[in-house]
């Protein structure tokens, strides 16, 4: 387990960019309302909007914010199961103009004792990507069993965030069109 933790913490991966983005069409919200919408669901998605966005432009149409989203994993240890919390950064714009939106979700990275994107995950999801990350981090002669679990955990962690996401797109979908007619 020393090994699999050290490895997971210490992994120089090669960098890639993973980016979520959509343009969606919503037959009769205007600019304004669709603005209010996204800045409504910036305040309820996290705990502080006002910290949360870095740029809030009516005017443009352009919302911009840092966000942060918890995945809590199991890691099964010889012994027993821990839960293993890592904490997703992301940057996500919203623009805004009659009809339309688009969100962009970029800028991902997973803190797990020091920031790696998102795709670092993914290629290190296989048994030769497991390789050669551990090869990398000084692993010459890993053996097949910590290479699987390796391979597996790091799978896990890539499949656990886009979950996250794809739940962080799907409220935004659904607040951006409702109605608001109290």
């Amino acid at each position: 387990m020393k090994k699999l933790l050290l490895f997971i913490l210490l992994i120089p991966f090669i960098s890639f960019a993973q980016n979520y983005s959509e343009v969606i069409k919503v037959p009769g919200k205007n600019k304004n309302q669709l603005y209010v919408s996204g800045r409504e669901w910036f305040a309820e998605s996290f705990k502080s909007a006002n910290n949360v966005l870095q740029m809030d432009d009516p005017i443009s149409g352009k919302l911009i914010g840092k966000g942060s989203l918890i995945i809590v994993l199991p890691y099964n240890s010889a012994l027993m199961t821990l839960p293993i919390k890592l904490s997703l950064e992301f940057t996500i714009k919203v623009s805004v103009k009659d009809s339309t939106y688009k969100y962009e979700i970029g800028s991902i990275f997973i803190d797990s004792g020091g920031p790696h994107s998102i795709d670092e995950y993914k290629n290190a999801s296989t048994i030769e990507g497991a390789r050669q990350v551990m090869k990398d981090a000084g692993m010459n002669n890993p053996s097949d069993k910590l290479l699987k679990k390796t391979a597996a955990f790091n799978a896990a962690i890539y499949e656990g965030s886009n979950l996250e996401f794809q739940k962080t797109i799907e409220s935004l979908k659904i607040k951006m069109k409702s109605t608001d007619n109290w």
